[in-house]
């Protein structure tokens, strides 16, 4: 399965520089995401200030994490951070980290 193939994206028109950076920051993380945690539902969006939103579609869309991407010191360090959370958010849902076994529901379902 292609992976890349699976991350849809909804491109933006805005003329603001801080929206079009944001856009390709988030297509970077939903890629990241999907290869980290393969057959996972993320969406990703922003917030003004370059702050990610990510949360998981498998589940009560309440459940996400923020990542303050001004504050990353190297692109490397904002990856490893994406990566991190998304691992955690997980975990505290219930579900193992890597690929959704397409069964396994975890808490945020038997709530």
């Amino acid at each position: 399965m292609n992976q890349a193939a699976d991350v849809r994206t909804v491109e933006v028109t805005s003329v603001d520089a801080e929206s079009n950076q944001m856009e390709l920051i988030a297509k970077m993380a939903a890629g990241l995401l999907s290869r980290h945690y393969p057959n996972h539902l993320w969406i990703v969006g922003w917030a003004p200030g370059m702050t990610l939103i990510i949360k998981y579609g498998g589940a009560d869309s309440r459940y996400g994490f923020t990542v303050d991407a001004a504050k990353a010191a190297s692109v490397s360090m904002l990856e490893k951070g994406i990566v991190m959370a998304g691992g955690e958010l997980l975990e505290r849902l219930g579900l193992p980290r890597g690929a959704w076994d397409g069964e396994s529901f975890g808490k945020a379902y038997m709530q």
